[in-house]
């Protein structure tokens, strides 16, 4: 049961990792490229069929469910893979992971023009924050 549990929590949060990345490159696209995407249309359907990929390993729980049912069931937690609350949790995430791009674009630049301690500023508040 250990390792079904472990494949669920694994398979949330690539899913949620997926969604989150996902978001903040929207809201960047909407903030900065006036809507344009960001990356070639060959990226967008490696991005998509990533995402459908990871979508259908966790539609995997359902067809496993039976499987796991005839085990005594009574002693077995089975853990539901809910994609939507998967996906609104990465998507909440994406304003935050949208951020950090952008700072780490802010601190690379300052890095390169030779505003060192503008850069470390950046650094720091993303170490103070957890970020």
């Amino acid at each position: 049961m250990e390792r079904w549990q472990e494949w669920c929590t694994a398979t949330a949060a690539l899913l949620t990792g997926i969604y989150a990345a996902e978001e903040a490159r929207l809201l960047l696209e909407r903030r900065y490229l006036d809507g344009h995407p960001a990356v070639f249309p060959d990226v967008t359907a490696d991005w998509e069929r990533l995402r459908e990929s990871a979508e259908r390993l966790a539609g995997l729980s359902d067809a496993l469910r039976p499987l796991m049912d005839g085990r005594q069931r009574e002693t077995i937690d089975l853990v539901d893979l809910d994609l939507d609350e998967v996906r609104a949790a990465g998507r909440s995430r994406g304003s935050a992971r949208a951020s950090r791009l952008v700072d780490e674009a802010r601190a690379a630049t300052r890095e390169i023009i030779g505003n060192h301690e503008g850069a470390a500023v950046i650094a720091e508040r993303h170490v103070r924050s957890g970020g």
